[in-house]
């Protein structure tokens, strides 16, 4: 019912509201492909609500889990032997940049991340298996030279561990690989921060470096430069959703309305802003409201808490981490995994798994 009323209120406000309001003709060719997109997850999250077996969840999060490993170990291997004429060939990156099979090396940082709860919070995968397995995320997310990627990794890590520490029985095992992954983390980093600060080399043969470095030397240029650009265009995305707080500009229309407002034809790269101004108010806090719910009920409730849901509850986590610097609303995997959640918290189904366990 959701997706029907929004379908209908963001197609109309496509069709009259906005070329009435802002004077700008329909872009039909633009709409219908973005609520193709949108139809299109919204069956990723029916087909996730339906995945009802406790073995087909789990075996969905661990060969995708299992691929994102791969496509890290793949990049790293690339770059060991010198491969880089694949990027051309196959599509594996753009500019030196590691993207694994995606279109946007810092979408493939986010999935790469989304991929670790798997790993960490598995208890049938050993300790030194974890460490070596963060390792290998990392480096994949650093040859993706992805800046949103790097700050998710330390966001979410931050979280994991805090989350360990709060817990009534902690192991020393999960203090010390902890304790691993951090440190790591910060030689990692303070690494980078010599090179690109004091050792004075030429690190235009170091696109990642060089733009992972920004975080720890410039921050502000991390944010607006080097390609990044974000701050102008979430200050249009902002100007935007005050122009039209309720209905939105509608579906496919906000790149034309981004021009001729403040001169930038460009996706928000905000899932907030990108669904605020494009699906309104009412629908935008709907859907967050939503999420903030199904996100507490599993770490709250001792009912349903179990390590698969868990692990899909911090992918979800990380997803959002990741959309505040890009526009995740047609993420195919994000409403797959939030239809698979919302399915097992549901007490209908939880009602249907029990009786056909005892049966």
């Amino acid at each position: 019912m959701y997706f029907l009323f929004l379908s209908v209120v963001t197609v109309a406000a496509a069709i009259f509201y906005t070329p009435y309001k802002f004077g700008i003709p329909l872009d039909l060719n633009s709409t219908i492909k973005e609520y193709i997109k949108l139809a299109a997850v919204s069956m990723y999250m029916l087909g996730g609500y339906n995945f009802i077996q406790e073995k087909m969840v789990r075996l969905s999060l661990k060969w995708y889990s299992y691929a994102a490993l791969f496509t890290g170990i793949l990049g790293i291997f690339i770059y060991i032997l010198g491969m880089k004429f694949l990027f051309r060939i196959y599509n594996f990156g753009i500019f030196d940049r590691y993207n694994g099979f995606m279109n946007d090396p810092n979408y493939f940082a986010i999935i790469q991340i989304s991929a670790l709860p798997y790993f960490l919070r598995s208890k049938n995968i050993s300790l030194k298996a974890k460490i070596i397995t963060y390792a290998i995320m990392m480096l994949s997310i650093f040859l993706s030279g992805s800046k949103t990627g790097f700050i998710t990794l330390i966001i979410y890590s931050i979280l994991f561990g805090l989350g360990e520490v709060f817990k009534n029985k902690m192991r020393l095992r999960t203090i010390l690989f902890w304790f691993s992954a951090i440190l790591f983390l910060s030689i990692l980093s303070v690494a980078i921060l010599l090179i690109g600060s004091n050792l004075n080399l030429n690190l235009d043969k170091f696109v990642q470096f060089q733009r992972i470095s920004l975080l720890f030397t410039n921050f502000d240029e991390a944010i607006n430069g080097n390609g990044s650009s974000r701050l102008p265009i979430w200050m249009a995305g902002i100007h935007l959703i005050s122009l039209s707080p309720l209905f939105g500009v509608g579906i496919g229309m906000y790149p034309a309305v981004s021009e001729k407002i403040a001169g930038i034809e460009a996706v928000a790269h905000n899932t907030y802003i990108q669904v605020y101004s494009e699906w309104g108010g009412l629908f935008a806090t709907i859907l967050f409201m939503y999420l903030a719910a199904i996100l507490l009920k599993v770490t709250i409730d001792k009912k349903i808490k179990n390590v698969t849901n868990f692990v899909l509850r911090d992918i979800l986590i990380i997803l959002l981490i990741g959309s505040i610097a890009i526009s995740l609303n047609n993420s195919r995997m994000f409403w797959f995994f939030l239809g698979v959640l919302a399915c097992r918290i549901s007490e209908k189904q939880q009602t249907k798994l029990q009786s056909r366990i005892i049966s």
